[in-house]
């Protein structure tokens, strides 16, 4: 069950980091690499709790800790990205 959460982290690292590069090229251009660094961070971060690096909480809790990271990151990217209205 562990290599199988530790294949969702990297792949869900993978994917976001991917989409901050590809689909925030336009509305946020300087932000997308912050995006895709803290992506990436925590992918290493949560292969490194599951394998039992980090020993404060199970490795489920973990699991959960960085599923939440990245769901919350592409939540605030998504929702940065949006342009103001343009006033005429």
């Amino acid at each position: 069950m562990i290599d199988v959460m530790h294949l969702v982290v990297v792949v869900a690292g993978v994917a976001v980091g991917a989409w901050a590069l590809v689909a925030l090229r336009t509305p946020l251009p300087r932000g997308r690499f912050a995006i895709f660094g803290l992506a990436s961070a925590g992918a290493l971060f949560g292969c490194a709790a599951l394998a039992g690096e980090i020993g404060v909480v199970p490795p489920t809790a973990w699991f959960a800790v960085v599923m939440a990271m990245l769901a919350a990151m592409v939540a605030i990217g998504y929702r940065s990205a949006r342009s103001a209205p343009a006033w005429r």
